[in-house]
């Protein structure tokens, strides 16, 4: 996924983008940026953390939707560390990729800032499930963290309007992928997925295979 070749994607305001780029196929090798993916590409790396108690999926009152923005941004600081960088990928969809003018999710875009580089992705070359032509594009932008920025998107997603977004360390030491009912985390390697794990165990699911 190295910059050069996606034309236009070289101006000085999107290093940060870039460089994420040109690390993915080394820290994620295999494996498009495809959310659903990750946990099975790389299973000793993934834990699932869950955004309610007992697996709830769908808040139904305020108290429940400040749970999930409390888990989702406690996660997300300690992944982070601090004040940084970070890249958000969402994801659009189409049929022929010159079908349609694509742009990023219009939900997002007081968010996702500056120019939006875009990886497409041919689903019906890689799954079998797909019939038809069918593109995935992937619009990444740089944002600069801090806890509460990513609320809008985060609700998005939690109340299913939006899919397939992930958050990404500009080094690629980690992956974050909110889904409606959680979080799917990728770490740099399975020691430190175990001490994520172990820190928030009362998040964890109590089945074996950590769904």
């Amino acid at each position: 996924m190295a910059g050069h070749r996606y034309p236009g994607w070289e101006s000085a305001d999107l290093r940060l983008v870039l460089r994420m780029l040109d690390d993915w196929s080394v820290k994620f090798p295999g494996c498009e940026p495809l959310a659903h993916r990750l946990r099975a590409t790389f299973p000793d790396r993934w834990v699932r953390f869950h955004s309610l108690p007992e697996a709830k999926r769908y808040p139904d009152d305020p108290d429940e939707y400040a749970t999930v923005r409390g888990r989702q941004n406690r996660i997300l600081d300690e992944l982070v560390g601090g004040e940084a960088g970070i890249i958000l990928l969402a994801t659009e969809y189409s049929g022929p990729p010159d079908s349609v003018e694509i742009s990023p999710v219009p939900e997002m875009q007081s968010i996702a800032r500056g120019e939006k580089p875009r990886r497409t992705v041919p689903m019906h070359e890689l799954d079998e499930d797909f019939d038809e032509p069918s593109y995935w594009h992937v619009f990444a932008s740089e944002l600069a963290w801090r806890p509460g920025v990513l609320d809008p998107v985060l609700k998005l997603v939690t109340d299913d309007v939006i899919a397939n977004v992930m958050i990404v360390d500009p080094g690629c030491r980690w992956i974050f992928h909110p889904y409606d009912g959680g979080m799917d985390l990728i770490l740099e390697t399975p020691a430190a997925r175990d001490r994520l794990r172990s820190t928030y165990a009362d998040w964890l699911s109590p089945r074996p295979d950590g769904m």
